[in-house]
C-alpha cells in the first residue's frame, strides 16, 4: 500500500474522531415539505460538537455562503423561505470546521397536476432537483427512492394509490365534481427508515352543479303515447337530460331523445311506446358539458292493463307500477260503460288485480277500464294511468212467440228484448197477406197488436222482419212469427 494512500486513510480518520476519541456522524433523517406556503423541515442525526452550516441547493460552490449555522445541540430546522410549493430544493449539512464532515444530499419532490374534468382525473407529476456533485466524489450519497405513496382527501374521505419507486407521474382516475382535493407525495427511500412530503396541492374541482337526485313522477297512457313527468333537483346547474328507454328493468337502455331545459320540472312523450301491449322502462339522466352521465333518476314503466272475460265475470290484472320502488302504491280502478262517464269501482294497496261482475248491466254492449296509480307522498295529480282496455258482451237478441194485446196490464205489447243498446233499429210486422201493418225505427216503441187504421189485429200468426246494427257495428237480421191471441 502505498505511503500517500495510507495517510489519506488516517487523515480521513483523524478528521472524523471528535475530542473523545469517538467517530463523528452526521446524517439528515428528514427533508419534507410542510404546508402550501413551500416551508421545509430537515432533521438529523449528529453527534459531534461543531457547529453545523445548511446549504440549500447550489451545494458545490465552495465559496457560497451557508443558508444559516446551526450549534451542535440542535437536530433539526424549518427553511421558511424554501419556497419549495414552487420547485424541488436540495439540502446538505455540514460542519462549520471540516468540510469532510457532511451529510449525504437530500432533495425535496416538488408536485405538480393537471385536471381533466371530462375524463374525470387528476395527472400528477413530481421532480426532484439533480445532485450537482463530482462522481467520483466518495462522501455524496444521494438518496434513491423506492416507493411512492400518493395521498389523496376527497373531500374528507382518505385514500392512496402505490406508485413505484421509478415513476415520476400518476393518474388518479375517478375524480368527483365539486369537491375538494389534497394530494401531496411520500417517498420511501431506499436503506431510510423515514418517509419525506412533497408539497400539497389543493384542488376544487368545479364543474356545473350535478341536480342532488331526479325522480320519476308519472308514466300515462294517453292514446299511442306515454307521457312522462320528472322532477329535478333545484340545485341543478346543467341543461341538459336524456331519456333512456329499455324492454326490461335491467336490460340495455338506449337514448330516446335529448332534452335541453333549465326547469325542474319535464315533460315529455314517447309516441312508439305500444302501450296497449308492452312495458316499457324509462328514466332519465343529466349530462354535464363533457358530455358524461350524472345523476340517474329511479326507473319508472307504463302499467299495461289485460281483461278475461268469463260469461258476465270480467278480470282485470296489471303489472306493478315503479316494479323495483319499496314504496307502496294505490290503485284505482275505473270502469266505463258504453260511453257513460267513468266511475271508480275499486281502489286497492300494492294489489294487481280485480274482479267486475256485470250480470246486472247486461243491457249494454260495452265495458272498458282503466287504472290509476299513485306512489305513496305524490301528489293526487302525479297519477299514472294505464292503457285503456274494453271487452264486449256477446249481442243477445230475445223475442216473444206470442202476446194478448187486450189491455190487461199483462203481456200487452210486442216488444225484442237486447243485451245491448242498438245504434241502429228496424221493426216490421206483416199480416198473413204480406202487408205491412206496423214497423218503427225506435228500439224503446212496441207494437201495441193494431192495425194501421186502428183496428185491433185479428187472432192468428204475423211475420215480422227485425234489423238491428249492434255497440260494436254487428248487424244483426231475425225474422220470425208472433202470435196475437186473445184469452
Amino acid at each position: 500500500m502505498s505511503k500517500f494512500l495510507i495517510s489519506f486513510i488516517i487523515f480521513i480518520s483523524i478528521i472524523f474522531m471528535n475530542t473523545e476519541g469517538k467517530t463523528q456522524t452526521l446524517k439528515i433523517k428528514n427533508v419534507s415539505v410542510i404546508n402550501e406556503q413551500g416551508h421545509v423541515r430537515i432533521s438529523w442525526e449528529y453527534n459531534g460538537t461543531d457547529d453545523l452550516e445548511i446549504f440549500r441547493d447550489n451545494i458545490t460552490d465552495a465559496n457560497l455562503s451557508p443558508l444559516l449555522i446551526r450549534n451542535s445541540t440542535e437536530t433539526s430546522y424549518i427553511d421558511s423561505t424554501a419556497q419549495a410549493h414552487l420547485k424541488p430544493r436540495l439540502y446538505k449539512i455540514q460542519s462549520t470546521v471540516n468540510a469532510n464532515l457532511r451529510s449525504e444530499v437530500v432533495s425535496t419532490y416538488h408536485l405538480t397536476f393537471k385536471y381533466d374534468s371530462c375524463l374525470q382525473q387528476i395527472q400528477l407529476n413530481w421532480k426532484d432537483l439533480v445532485v450537482d456533485v463530482p462522481l467520483n466524489d466518495p462522501l455524496i450519497n444521494d438518496w434513491i427512492p423506492s416507493q411512492f405513496t400518493v395521498n389523496i382527501n376527497e373531500g374528507g374521505i382518505l385514500r392512496t394509490e402505490t406508485v413505484d419507486g421509478s415513476q415520476e407521474e400518476c393518474i388518479i382516475n375517478g375524480i368527483l365534481e365539486n369537491k375538494n382535493y389534497s394530494i401531496f407525495l411520500e417517498t420511501q427511500w431506499e436503506g431510510q427508515t423515514e418517509t419525506s412530503y412533497s408539497n400539497p396541492i389543493v384542488k376544487f374541482t368545479e364543474m356545473p352543479q350535478s341536480p342532488d337526485y331526479i325522480n320519476s313522477v308519472s308514466a300515462s297512457v294517453d292514446g299511442n303515447n306515454t307521457n312522462l313527468k320528472f322532477e329535478i333537483a333545484s340545485n341543478s346547474e346543467l341543461n341538459t337530460y336524456k331519456l333512456l328507454k329499455s324492454d326490461s328493468y335491467s336490460g340495455i337502455y338506449d337514448t330516446i331523445e335529448t332534452l335541453i331545459t333549465t326547469d325542474t320540472e319535464i315533460l315529455t312523450t314517447d309516441p312508439n311506446s305500444e302501450p296497449y301491449t308492452k312495458i316499457s322502462y324509462y328514466k332519465l339522466v343529466s349530462v354535464n358539458e363533457c358530455g358524461n352521465e350524472t345523476t340517474n333518476s329511479d326507473i319508472i314503466n307504463n302499467i299495461v292493463l289485460e281483461i278475461e272475460t268469463n260469461e258476465f265475470e270480467n278480470t282485470l290484472g296489471w303489472n306493478g307500477f315503479k316494479e323495483s320502488s319499496l314504496i307502496p302504491v294505490n290503485y284505482d280502478i275505473y270502469r266505463i260503460v258504453s260511453n257513460q262517464n267513468p266511475e271508480l269501482i275499486g281502489s286497492f294497496s300494492n294489489f294487481n288485480s280485480f274482479q267486475d261482475n256485470i250480470e246486472s248491466l247486461q243491457s249494454y254492449s260495452q265495458f272498458c277500464y282503466y287504472v290509476q296509480a299513485n306512489a305513496e307522498g305524490s301528489a293526487d295529480s302525479d297519477y299514472s294511468q294505464s292503457n285503456t282496455a274494453c271487452m264486449y258482451l256477446t249481442p243477445k237478441v230475445y223475442i216473444p212467440e206470442a202476446f194478448t194485446p187486450n189491455d190487461d196490464g199483462t203481456n200487452d205489447l210486442f216488444k225484442p228484448v237486447f243485451t245491448f243498446i242498438p245504434k241502429k233499429y228496424e221493426l216490421r210486422v206483416y199480416n198473413r197477406w204480406g202487408n205491412a201493418i206496423f214497423e218503427t225505427g225506435d228500439y224503446s216503441k212496441p207494437w201495441d197488436g193494431r192495425e194501421p187504421n186502428g183496428n185491433s189485429a185479428p187472432t192468428g200468426a204475423y211475420i215480422y222482419y227485425l234489423r238491428i246494427k249492434s255497440p260494436n257495428d254487428q248487424i244483426i237480421e231475425q225474422r220470425g212469427s208472433i202470435m196475437v191471441i186473445y184469452p
